[in-house]
C-alpha cells in the first residue's frame, strides 16, 4: 500500500504546482486507451473528473472518476445537455463519496485523439462551467501510436484568464512501472485482477487505500521549476521518495471512522441539499424567432429570486435579467440574426445558490430585407392595388355603355322590323 509513486508538474510561469499519483495516470491511460481504440480512425474522446487536496498554491491530483458522454455530437467528448445534467448530479454525488472523503475536485481531463494538446471553446466553456474555480486544473492526453501519449496541464492565471493555445510544460506520460499497479506474484492478494482494462468500481476501490495513505504521508513539497531553452519534453517527471512501510491496523481504523462520519454527514447533506433538478432548457424556432422554453415547474426556476438567460448570436452576445415572473412563464421569444445560437440560462435562489444550463440552435442564416426597401415595396404596392381599382372601376363604366348601346340597337331593329 506505501508503494504508491508520485510525479510533479512544475513551471516557473505556472502560479500552480500539481502533484500526481502514478496510480490515477495509469488509470487516465487505459480510459484513454480504450476510447482510442473504439474506432478505427481517431477512436472516440473521454474524460473524467480529477480529486484530490490543495494547499496553498499545490494541487495534488490522487483520484479519478470518468464523465459519462453519449457522443450524441460525434466523437469528440461535446456533452450533450443530457451529459451536463449527469455531470452536474456526479459532482453533487461524488461530494458524499465516502471512497472520496478528503477529497475535493480539483479539475478534470479529456483527450484530444484529432487535434493536439490545447483547449478548445468547448473545452474553455466546460472548463469555466464546472471547475470554475482559480486553482482547479485541466489535463489534455493525447494518444499516439503503440501506447504512448503525451498530455500537459492547463491552469488559470492570476487575472483568471487561460492560456489555451499550449500547456506551458508538455510531458510523455511515464513506461507501467511494476511498483504502480502490479505486484510480485507472492504478495498479490488471490483473485486480485491486475489493471488492464477502463477502471471500474472494484478496481477504483482497490487503490483508493494506497492513495489515501500517500495523501496523508507525503505533504505537498516545493519541487525545483524546469530549466527552459532545452529540447521540449526533455523533463521526465521527478519521482518523490516512497514513505517508509508503516503498520496496516492503525489506518484500516482510522478509515473506518473517517467512512462512519462520512456517511453520518452525508446522509445529514443528502436529506438538506436535494440533487438540484434540472430547468431543462430548450431552444426551438417558430415563425421565424427562436422560442427558448424551460420547465417552469422545476424547482430551481420555482425557488429562483433572479435568473439571468446570455444568448451568443454568432459573434454578439446579448444578456437579459429574468424576474421571477418572467422565470414564471417559461418561455422567452428571440428574433435571431445569425444561423449560430447559444442560449445559457442561470437562476439564483435567495441561499446563492446557483443552477445554470445552455442550449444551442443551429440553422440557417435568416435573409434580411433593408427597411427603406421594404417600405418602397409596400409604397409600390398600394399604388399598383389603386391603380388596379381604378381600371375595374373604368371597366365597369364601359361595361355599362355597351350595354346601354346594346338596347339601342334591338330598339332600333324593332322599329325597322315593323
Amino acid at each position: 500500500m506505501s508503494d504508491t509513486k508520485f510525479a510533479a508538474w512544475t513551471v516557473a510561469e505556472s502560479p500552480i504546482t500539481i502533484e500526481y499519483s502514478l496510480v490515477v495516470i495509469e488509470e487516465i491511460r487505459h480510459a484513454v486507451a480504450e476510447g482510442f481504440q473504439r474506432l478505427s480512425r481517431g477512436g472516440i474522446e473521454v474524460g473524467g473528473i480529477l480529486y484530490g487536496t490543495r494547499e496553498g498554491r499545490t494541487v495534488r491530483v490522487l483520484a479519478m472518476r470518468p464523465i459519462a458522454c453519449e457522443h450524441a455530437r460525434g466523437p469528440a467528448f461535446l456533452l450533450s445537455d443530457k451529459d451536463r445534467v449527469v455531470l452536474n448530479q456526479q459532482l453533487t454525488a461524488d461530494a458524499e463519496d465516502p471512497h472520496l472523503a478528503g477529497l475535493i475536485s480539483v479539475g478534470w481531463f479529456l483527450s484530444h485523439t484529432r487535434s493536439e494538446i490545447t483547449l478548445s471553446d468547448s473545452d474553455l466553456e466546460l472548463y469555466s462551467i464546472f471547475f470554475p474555480a482559480p486553482w482547479q486544473i485541466t489535463l489534455v492526453v493525447r494518444p499516439g501510436r503503440g501506447g504512448a501519449m503525451r498530455a500537459g496541464f492547463f491552469v488559470r492565471e492570476a487575472d483568471g484568464t487561460v492560456k489555451s493555445e499550449n500547456s506551458y510544460l508538455e510531458f510523455n506520460f511515464p513506461d507501467r512501472l511494476a511498483g504502480v499497479l502490479d505486484r510480485s506474484p507472492s504478495s498479490r492478494v488471490p483473485g486480485e485482477r491486475r489493471l488492464n482494462v477502463m477502471p471500474r468500481s472494484e478496481a477504483f476501490q482497490s487503490t483508493m487505500g494506497a492513495v489515501a495513505a500517500a495523501r496523508r504521508e507525503l505533504p505537498p513539497r516545493e519541487l525545483p521549476a524546469p530549466t527552459f531553452g532545452q529540447q521540449a519534453l526533455v523533463h521526465a517527471p521527478q519521482f518523490l521518495p516512497s514513505p517508509p512501510p508503516r503498520k496496516k491496523w492503525p489506518w484500516l481504523v482510522g478509515w473506518a471512522v473517517v467512512v462512519i462520519l462520512a456517511a453520518v454527514f452525508g446522509l445529514r447533506y443528502w436529506m438538506v441539499r436535494p440533487t438540484p433538478e434540472p430547468i431543462s432548457l430548450s431552444v426551438v424556432e417558430r415563425d421565424g424567432q427562436l422560442h427558448i422554453e424551460w420547465n417552469h415547474a422545476a424547482r430551481p426556476v420555482t425557488a429562483a429570486t433572479h435568473g439571468t438567460l446570455v444568448i451568443n448570436d454568432g459573434s454578439n452576445t446579448q444578456t437579459f435579467a429574468l424576474s421571477p415572473r418572467d422565470l414564471t412563464a417559461g418561455n422567452y421569444n428571440y428574433e435571431r440574426k445569425t444561423g449560430d445560437v447559444e442560449v445559457r440560462m442561470s437562476v439564483e435562489d435567495s441561499d446563492g445558490s446557483k443552477v445554470q444550463e445552455a442550449s444551442r440552435f443551429l440553422g440557417r442564416t435568416p435573409v434580411r430585407i433593408d427597411q427603406n426597401e421594404l417600405g418602397d415595396l409596400k409604397k409600390k404596392r398600394e399604388e399598383l392595388e389603386s391603380e388596379v381599382q381604378r381600371l375595374t372601376r373604368e371597366n365597369r363604366e364601359q361595361q355599362d355603355k355597351i350595354e346601354q348601346l346594346q338596347r339601342t340597337v334591338q330598339i332600333m331593329q324593332a322599329r325597322s322590323a315593323n
